[in-house]
């Protein structure tokens, strides 16, 4: 053996590297732990993100059925109101074409002099109308009725 202590500057080498070994092991076991606890937390924080995505799709599903619940009122209301504007307008065409009649037949009977009490049923009834009422209501109620049945 030319060199006694090359043995044992191998052997403190040797222990030095097993010292550096086992320094990080232990940083080693400890990064482990850490990840081993932040494993736990993100199994956790998983559960909760699928309990979450649960009640997001229940919520969804009710909301898709309240939106059609509400679309099959809004087009109940729709035809409703669609049969309403219909009607309205056919009553407003008979309306006005039973206004028209009506104006005609006034105007005619007022050319017409072949009757002359129906002519002062009518002279009666505007005065009335106009505001020199005498007090004789009965007689403006009569001078009104005759005025309209002479317009029949």
């Amino acid at each position: 053996m030319s060199f006694p202590h090359v043995s044992f500057v191998l052997e403190v080498i040797g222990a030095c590297l097993l010292l550096v070994m086992i320094i990080y092991a232990i940083q080693l076991n400890r990064r482990l732990s850490n990840l081993q606890a932040d494993k736990a937390h993100l199994h956790k924080l998983i559960m909760g993100f699928n309990e979450a995505t649960e009640r997001a799709e229940s919520s969804v599903g009710r909301l898709r059925l309240a939106a059609m619940e509400a679309n099959d009122a809004l087009q109940a209301n729709t035809k409703a109101a669609k049969d309403l504007r219909n009607d309205l307008s056919f009553l407003i065409e008979r309306a006005e074409s039973t206004a028209d009649r009506l104006e005609n037949s006034i105007a005619s009977g007022r050319t017409e002099s072949a009757v002359p009490n129906r002519t002062a049923d009518i002279s009666a009834f505007r005065a009335v109308r106009g505001g020199k009422d005498t007090g004789n209501a009965s007689h403006t109620k009569a001078a009104l009725s005759r005025a309209l049945a002479g317009l029949r």
